[in-house]
Parts: structure tokens; C-alpha cells; sequence
């Protein structure tokens, strides 16, 4: 699968014990309708526990500047910091900042595969970078990459 290029996103959320945010290459679109995200987290991450306690996260595509942001939310969950990297939307959901885009989602199901728990969840906001020029981050063999 490392041969398999993906784009590069950030999942953030709010839980009990604060907030939450990890590094993911795992999403897919899975129906058109109804509308249906796929996102996959491993089961013991705080940012999991974060979802599964509200049902609700944020998803943030990275653009091919963010490679620094992408490792920051890669680490543990101590240490993690929010507040400069981050923006809050009215609706309560958060998101990186500048990325290319900002898309807030519901769970609707929840599926379990081997260590990781699969989320199936439905887009309620979506805000899009206008800028033309602006290129995804991607990861290919092990290795974060511009797009070409």
C-alpha cells in the first residue's frame, strides 16, 4: 500500500478530556447518495475516543505547505497544541488552518477492522480554498510529497 499515493488530511475533535486532532491518509469517498465520507483511526487514539464520545469531528485536507502540521498532529496527544494551528467554526467543530479543504461531518456508523475503527460519516459543511494554485499534500512511500 505504500506505493498507493493519498492525500493527506487532519481529523480534529473535542472530547472530554479536550482536544483531539491526528494525522490520517485514510479517507475515501464512499457514496454520493447519500453523501458519505470514510475515515479510519486506530481504536486506543485519544482523537478516536474524541469521535466516538460526540459523534462529530472535523476534517482537514492539508495543502502541499502544511508537511510541518501533518507531523505535528502524526505524535501522541500530549503536546499537541491547538490554538495557533487551528480555527473554531460556529457550529463548535475545528479545523486546520489555511487548509485546502475544511469539512465538518456526523457519524453515522461506526465499523471495526482489526485495530482501527472506521467511521462512515455524513459531510454537514464543507468550505473550500479558493485559490487556484494551491496543490494537496500527499504521502507515497512512507514519505510525505508535493503534488506534481
Amino acid at each position: 500500500m505504500s506505493h498507493f499515493a493519498t492525500g493527506v488530511a487532519v481529523v480534529t475533535a473535542r472530547g472530554t478530556d479536550g482536544d483531539r486532532g491526528a494525522t490520517i491518509s485514510a479517507l475515501s469517498s464512499v457514496s454520493l447518495d447519500p453523501l458519505t465520507l470514510l475515515v479510519c483511526l486506530h481504536n486506543k487514539s485519544a482523537t478516536c475516543s474524541a469521535i466516538e464520545a460526540t459523534g462529530r469531528f472535523g476534517l482537514s485536507i492539508l495543502n502541499s505547505t502544511q508537511q510541518d502540521l501533518a507531523f505535528h498532529f502524526a505524535g501522541k496527544a500530549d503536546g499537541k497544541s491547538f490554538e495557533e494551528k487551528c480555527e473554531w467554526h460556529e457550529d463548535g467543530l475545528f479545523f486546520v488552518r489555511d487548509a485546502l479543504v475544511q469539512i465538518g461531518v456526523e457519524v453515522v456508523e461506526t465499523l471495526r477492522g482489526g485495530t482501527h475503527e472506521i467511521f462512515l460519516a455524513r459531510p454537514v459543511s464543507v468550505t473550500m480554498h479558493t485559490e487556484e494554485s494551491t496543490l494537496p499534500l500527499l504521502y507515497f512511500k512512507g514519505a510525505f510529497d508535493l503534488a506534481a
